[in-house]
């Protein structure tokens, strides 16, 4: 194995062909130890006032009054949003909650059947990510003071309270690295030019690849450099042809399509026009951003899919605000400006670490970005199920039937007196 990995490396520093004569070309491999959607924080604390959202993040909400509003009565609502009620879950919550549609439709699965909620959305004036649309005129400007970034993601959601917080530090963030950080994926990351000074290449390619190898902790909790980690065939793949200047990567134009591995809930990242812009820093690291347009209705599924009612109590929103929120600010069509949008603008920033990246028999170190996506097993690309037997955000429950909660459990006369007595003061 160590003549392997020497020449490797022979092969990455001095691009050795077959005769022997020597062709410029380098290659430095990472793997992710960090990715998130890149929300730019304007506060100086989570849920209080910034230039992003004036307000702060969106308020904790009063779940008795919604369900009132939907037309269930005040005892109702309450005995749904008891911890006595037997039909209320302490892991998954209150299934009976979806049913306030305007006809009790499962406002989850049918969210156009309950009337916008309003999720205020950003209204700063800095976003992080690209001109998408290549048109200075629209979008945020960056920090940077580049113009014409297009990340209505951010704009839709970059004030609720699981997406709001600086880098690192948003709960949502902190939930899925944790996922990844511990073992449930991994992302390699491989860097190849053409020319003899990295830093300044007009020719390189980028590759993002899946490996089934688990990242290594140091003894600080922290993902330790220089570990081996050997690709794993996938669509999950995503090469994008790009340049170096001054040690910043910068993908030439768009790349039409990528497919990477959602650093939220939703798994599959398709991203479209995608673009690119990494820094190779003078620690070895690598950090930067990868952006696109994004498919938005996976966005919301997954939301639901893991268990609706729990994500709404825990994140202060009304799922179906969210539907609204982001087909609201959807900005890409694949059928042409007339067409429906069905993609909206996006960038996160990526973080990573040197590592040894192997090809996927684990033979020889990658020297070159090549595609490996038609070696992918199909039963690696079927979509997971829900998480938690959920089916539309909803746990299954043989005692109590999808929107009969209050038939099997009906409302108890302390809690019909109490509500009486409060409707009466």
């Amino acid at each position: 194995m160590k003549l392997g990995f020497l020449r490797a490396t022979m092969v990455a520093a001095f691009g050795l062909g077959a005769c022997g004569t020597a062709a410029a070309q380098w290659t430095k491999t990472y793997v992710i130890d960090w990715y998130e959607p890149a929300m730019h924080f304007g506060g100086t604390d989570i849920l209080g006032p910034g230039t992003d959202c004036p307000k702060g993040t969106n308020p904790e909400i009063d779940w008795v009054k919604v369900l009132i509003k939907a037309g269930y009565s005040e005892a109702e609502a309450k005995w749904l949003r008891d911890p006595q009620n037997p039909s209320r879950s302490p892991v998954h919550g209150q299934n009976q909650m979806a049913f306030r549609g305007k006809n009790r439709e499962n406002v989850y699965i049918y969210p156009e059947s309950y009337p916008d909620p309003g999720l205020p959305g950003v209204v700063g004036d800095l976003a992080e990510g690209f001109d998408l649309d290549d048109n200075k005129t629209t979008g945020f400007p960056s920090p940077a003071g580049d113009k014409g970034v297009d990340n209505n993601f951010y704009r839709a959601l970059g004030c609720t309270k699981s997406y709001r917080g600086p880098p690192r530090l948003s709960s949502g963030a902190l939930s899925t690295n944790d996922s990844m950080r511990n073992g449930s994926w991994t992302i390699a990351v491989v860097v190849r030019g053409a020319g003899n000074d990295p830093m300044n290449d007009a020719n390189v390619d980028v590759g993002f690849y899946m490996s089934q190898d688990k990242l290594v902790k140091d003894g600080n909790g922290n993902i330790a450099r220089d570990y081996t980690f050997s690709i794993k065939p996938s669509k999950l793949e995503a090469i994008i042809e790009a340049s170096t200047s001054n040690g910043v990567i910068t993908s030439k134009g768009a790349t039409p399509e990528i497919w990477m591995r959602d650093p939220g809930g939703a798994r599959d990242l398709q991203l479209l026009n995608a673009r690119l812009k990494l820094q190779m820093k003078s620690d070895g690291t690598l950090e930067g951003y990868v952006g696109g347009y994004r498919p938005w209705m996976p966005i919301y599924t997954a939301l639901v899919n893991a268990r609706g009612p729990v994500v709404e109590i825990l994140g202060w929103i009304e799922l179906p605000a969210i539907y609204y929120a982001l087909k609201r600010n959807a900005d890409y069509s694949v059928a042409g400006s007339k067409g429906q949008k069905t993609h909206i603008s996006y960038a996160m920033r990526v973080n990573a670490i040197p590592a040894y990246v192997m090809t996927p028999d684990a033979t020889a170190q990658v020297a070159s970005v090549d595609s490996y996506a038609a070696q992918a097993s199909p039963a690696d690309e079927i979509p997971p199920k829900p998480l938690f037997g959920a089916i539309d955000g909803m746990v299954p429950d043989k005692k109590v039937p999808f929107g009969k909660a209050l038939e099997v459990f009906p409302v108890p006369s302390s809690v019909s007196a109490t509500a009486s007595n409060s409707q009466g003061r």
